[in-house]
């Protein structure tokens, strides 16, 4: 899976983009991922019905999963995916 600039998504960052999708839709793809002006990967997640509702750093959040900043999935959902009760 690749966003438009050719990179492919890391692991951890592909990790991120599965867990959106299981909440918020498979409308939101490694295709619709962006690099930012800093080299990351960034995603405008879309809800299911289309509208616009969050931006993640997939990059970012990979890493600070990786490195244990974010120590749990369950707070990597409520805290930085705003995804309430799984």
């Amino acid at each position: 899976m690749s966003p438009p600039d050719g990179r492919d998504l890391t692991e951890g960052e592909l990790r991120i983009l599965r867990i959106i999708q299981a909440h918020y839709g498979p409308q939101n793809s490694a295709e619709d991922a962006f690099l930012a002006g800093d080299g990351k990967t960034v995603l405008l997640v879309k809800s299911r019905d289309g509208s616009g509702s969050l931006m993640v750093n997939l990059t970012d959040l990979a890493t600070w999963c990786a490195d244990g900043t974010i120590t749990s999935d369950e707070e990597l959902r409520r805290r930085w995916l705003r995804i309430e009760g799984t």
